[in-house]
């Protein structure tokens, strides 16, 4: 993952506050790493910071102005020539925009990979005068001193895609001399608040600290996964509390399956080719729809309906039951939703905590039978008193005919 800890923005607040560049940089990408962490985000096995890579980065301007392919300006700039890269618009064709023009650019789309020094700011001494790399160099200096010559895979939001992706590919393929440097590219969609875009300029910004906080890591994932990575997504109360329940829904179902593969020994227990087949289709499917760009909306829907064709066998009053396919869908789907990064695993310390709640939930559940039974209206009102408590602490009770069990809510 690159990081970039030198930009007109990072600088600018250095300026103003009278605090050194990497100061600032440092600050910020601590606060992304906390957020990346409450998110459950595992880090890249690689951080690749541009302040780190000053010489790679130096090294592929000066290849790039010896190809031809870069031109250096009267203001110690350094552009890439566009007019030379007839393929200049791969991405999204849009000749009519490009950066600021100035007075020493030869062409309008000509970008800077190499920006002059000015008083104040960073800057390092090259064979072509002192100054600081540009934004869009960065990045392809970086991955090519990593990966190589070809990228398979290459994301960011909507708004990179012009023109900082389409620089990037550009200079990129123009330094290897090569027709394509990166072989797919994600581009994903804004996070939006009541239509418009989340911006800090706009003030109009939810911090993952208020999202954890209210919902969970977990509850946030759902709702992106069951929205299409490449559109806009609008965040509501609305569609948090729906990726809650979706997600509670899978909670139950895997409590509901342990339930009823540990209390029916005592009865026969069938071998079911339909739910088998039902399973090999959804496997399938989803398969597919990760083949189609990444639909990861489609496979939630379709483990939904495992969850539905498994519930409705396990609620049948039958002396026969079916272990077997029902514990191999809840062992797939447990599967896809941990590969899709649900924590749903449990570390020793929530161990120990569950298996207090687990005897607190079974101790109530004695005290409420024995209350049904002799029908102790002020036992079973102090049952539902515990209950309530232990919801407003994220724990719901269920309570089943046969055995009570619980899951975490939030």
């Amino acid at each position: 993952m690159g990081v970039t800890d030198i930009d007109d923005k990072i600088i600018q607040k250095g300026l103003e506050t009278k605090t050194d560049f990497r100061t600032i940089a440092k600050k910020y990408e601590h606060e992304f790493w906390l957020d990346m962490s409450s998110l459950n985000i595992e880090k890249p096995m690689i951080i690749s910071r541009v302040s780190d890579h000053i010489s790679c980065i130096s090294q592929f301007v000066q290849s790039l102005i010896d190809s031809g392919m870069g031109y250096t300006a009267k203001d110690g700039s350094v552009y890439f020539d566009t007019s030379k890269y007839p393929a200049y618009g791969k991405l999204q064709r849009m000749q009519d925009v490009g950066e600021p023009s100035t007075k020493v650019k030869k062409n309008k789309m000509d970008f800077a990979i190499w920006k002059g020094h000015k008083p104040g700011e960073p800057s390092w001494q090259t064979d072509w005068g002192e100054g600081r790399p540009g934004w869009h160099i960065e990045c392809s200096a970086m991955v090519s001193k990593i990966f190589g010559s070809q990228l398979d895979f290459h994301a960011g939001g909507i708004d990179l895609q012009f023109p900082h992706h389409e620089n990037e590919e550009a200079q990129s393929c123009a330094y290897h001399n090569s027709r394509q440097w990166a072989n797919y590219w994600i581009h994903v969609g804004h996070l939006n608040l009541k239509d418009t875009k989340m911006s800090k300029s706009l003030q109009n910004t939810i911090s993952i600290p208020n999202i954890v906080d209210k919902y969970s890591a977990d509850t946030f994932r759902m709702a992106c996964l069951m929205s299409n990575y490449r559109y806009s997504m609008e965040f509501s109360d609305e569609i948090m509390l729906t990726a809650e329940d979706v997600l509670n829904k899978f909670k139950f179902f895997l409590k509901d399956v342990s339930i009823y593969a540990n209390n029916n020994s005592n009865l026969h227990a069938v071998y079911n080719d339909n739910l088998l087949n039902e399973l090999q289709k959804v496997e399938e499917s989803n398969l597919e729809c990760l083949k189609m760009d990444f639909d990861t909306a489609s496979c939630i829907n379709s483990l939904l309906h495992l969850v539905s064709v498994a519930n409705k066998i396990m609620k049948l009053d039958s002396s026969e039951y079916y272990p077997v396919p029902i514990i191999l869908i809840a062992e797939y789907i447990l599967h896809v939703l941990t590969d899709f990064g649900m924590k749903l695993t449990e570390s020793m310390k929530d161990q120990i905590s569950n298996s207090l709640i687990d005897i607190l939930v079974e101790f109530r559940h004695m005290v409420r039978f024995n209350a049904l039974e002799k029908k102790d209206k002020e036992l079973l009102a102090a049952c539902d008193v515990v209950r309530d408590k232990m919801k407003s602490m994220n724990v719901q009770i269920n309570d089943s005919k046969k055995t009570p069990y619980w899951v975490l809510v939030k």
